[in-house]
C-alpha cells in the first residue's frame, strides 16, 4: 500500500515557501488568515477565490503533513515548535528540516483522516531517503523512483531496518506498480525530499551526489523519531515536532568526504562561524556534481554572468572553468518540481567573480548582523548589488545590464 501524500501542491512544500508561511503565522493565525492576505505574505494562489473559503479548509492539511502548524480548538491555529523555528532567519536548513520530515512523517498520518494511534507506524519518507542512500553506498548514486514505491509497497519494510536488510532488497523485483493515484502522491513527497542539498531529481530517478561512504554513515544516523503515540492528531504533531532538535542532533550532515574543502576555501569567512552551519548548506548544493552537470547540459555557454569574461577563450585549454552559484537563502536547497531539480535559481560564474560574491555575503551579513537572508527575493537583491558594484569599480557602469533585475 502507498503512503498519502498532498497531491499537486508540491510548489507549496518548497523550502522557501514553507518559511514564509511560517513567519505569517508568527503574528497572524492560520486558520483564520484570509486568502489576500496569505497570497501577500507567500507568493502563491490559496484557491478558490472565495471570501467566504478561508485557506485553511483547503491548505490546512498541508501545513500539518509539512508540520508547521496545527489545530487547537474549533477555530484556531498555531505554529509548531518547528514552525517557529523556520520563522527565525537561520535556525534551521533544508536538510535539518527535510531530515526531520523523512523521520518523523509516518504511516498512518496523525495529519489525515485515517490517523489511529494504535496501528502500528510505517515511515515511507524514512524508506525512501534510506533505499535512496543504501543504494549511494553500493556506488549505484542513481535510483528510479517507481522502484522506491514499489518497494516499499512488496517488502512491507518499516523504514528502521538495518542497512544489510535494505541490501537484499535494492535490485529485487518489487512486482507491479501501484495505481496512478497512488503513485502521484508518492513520487511527489520524494520530490520533496529532493530539494536536500545532496539529491538531485529528474520526472523519474533521484541522484545522490555523496561518497559512498558519506552515504553509508548518513544511513545509519536517519532512525525513526519514536515516543507513545497519542490519540489527537494535531496533539501528535506536536509531540513530534517537539522533538526536532535532539533528532537533528543526532545526524551528521557536515558530508566530510564529499565536500572536501572547508567553509573558508568556498570563500566565506571563518571568523563569522555563527552561520557556518548554514553555509555549509549552500556550499553543498554548489558542489552537487550532478546539479553541476545539469546547469551545464541546460546552459552550455562560457561566460561569468557576474563579470561577463568568457573562460573558454580566455583560457581555450581548459573545458569547463565556470562554477554554478546557487542565488538562494544560505540554509536553502535548489526548488524541484514534478520534472524534477529546478535550474533557474543558478547561475554561472568564473571562480574568481564566484569567490568574490561569497565574501560579498560575508560582508553584508556581518553588516547586518544576519545569519542568513530573509527569502529568495532579498537573496538575489544582494547578488545583483554585488554585480553592479563590480561594473561600477571596473568602469562599465552602462554595462550592468541584468545586474538591475531584482
Amino acid at each position: 500500500m502507498v503512503w498519502k501524500w498532498e497531491q499537486g501542491r508540491l510548489e507549496y512544500f518548497q523550502f522557501d515557501e514553507l518559511r514564509k508561511v511560517a513567519k505569517f503565522g508568527v503574528v497572524n493565525d492560520l486558520r483564520q488568515a484570509t486568502r489576500s492576505d496569505l497570497e501577500t505574505a507567500v507568493g502563491l494562489p490559496f484557491l478558490p477565490d472565495d471570501k467566504a473559503y478561508r485557506p485553511w479548509r483547503n491548505y490546512g492539511r498541508l501545513f500539518q503533513i509539512a508540520m508547521i502548524a496545527t489545530p487547537h480548538g474549533p477555530r484556531e491555529a498555531k505554529l509548531t515548535p518547528i514552525g517557529k523555528l523556520l520563522a527565525e532567519e537561520g535556525r534551521v536548513t533544508t536538510d535539518e528540516y527535510l531530515h526531520f520530515l523523512a523521520q518523523a512523517t509516518t504511516q498512518p498520518s496523525p495529519a489525515l483522516s485515517d490517523w489511529d494511534h494504535t496501528k502500528p507506524l510505517r515511515y515511507p519518507l524514512l524508506f525512501a531517503l534510506r533505499f535512496i542512500l543504501a543504494r549511494a553506498a553500493k556506488h549505484e548514486p542513481r535510483t528510479n523512483i517507481t522502484d522506491i514505491i514499489n518497494s516499499y509497497c512488496e517488502n512491507g519494510f518499516r523504514g528502521d531496518e538495518e542497512q544489510d536488510a535494505f541490501l537484499r532488497i535494492l535490485n529485487v523485483d518489487a512486482g507491479a506498480p501501484p495505481g496512478p493515484a497512488g503513485a502521484r502522491q508518492s513520487s511527489e513527497s520524494i520530490k520533496v525530499l529532493a530539494q536536500l542539498s545532496y539529491l538531485t531529481a529528474t520526472k523519474s530517478e533521484v541522484t545522490v551526489s555523496l561518497t559512498a561512504s558519506d552515504a553509508a554513515n548518513l544511513f545509519e544516523d536517519l532512525k525513526p523519531v519514536r515516543g507513545p503515540t497519542r490519540s489527537n492528531g494535531a496533539e501528535e504533531i506536536d509531540r513530534r515536532a517537539e522533538l526536532f532538535l535532539s533528532a537533528n542532533a543526532k545526524v551528521e550532515a557536515d558530508y566530510p568526504r564529499t565536500i572536501l574543502s572547508s567553509i573558508s576555501e568556498a570563500g566565506f569567512n571563518d571568523a563569522f562561524k555563527e552561520g557556518r552551519r548554514v553555509r555549509r548548506t549552500h556550499v553543498s548544493i554548489e558542489r552537487n556534481h550532478m546539479i553541476r552537470d545539469m546547469f551545464f547540459k541546460q546552459n552550455p555557454g562560457h561566460a561569468c554572468d557576474l563579470c561577463g569574461m568568457n573562460t573558454r577563450q580566455s583560457y581555450p585549454w581548459t573545458d569547463r572553468l565556470l562554477e554554478i552559484h546557487h542565488l538562494l537563502p544560505l540554509c536553502s536547497g535548489a526548488r524541484t518540481s514534478k520534472d524534477g531539480t529546478l535550474l533557474e535559481d543558478l547561475v554561472a560564474n568564473c571562480p574568481s567573480c564566484h569567490r568574490a560574491i561569497h565574501r560579498y555575503y560575508d560582508k553584508w551579513l556581518v553588516q547586518k548582523n544576519r545569519i542568513d537572508f530573509a527569502d529568495a527575493r532579498e537573496a538575489k537583491i544582494v547578488y545583483y548589488e554585488a554585480k553592479r558594484e563590480h561594473w561600477t569599480a571596473v568602469g562599465h557602469a552602462g554595462e550592468i545590464g541584468n545586474a538591475q533585475r531584482t
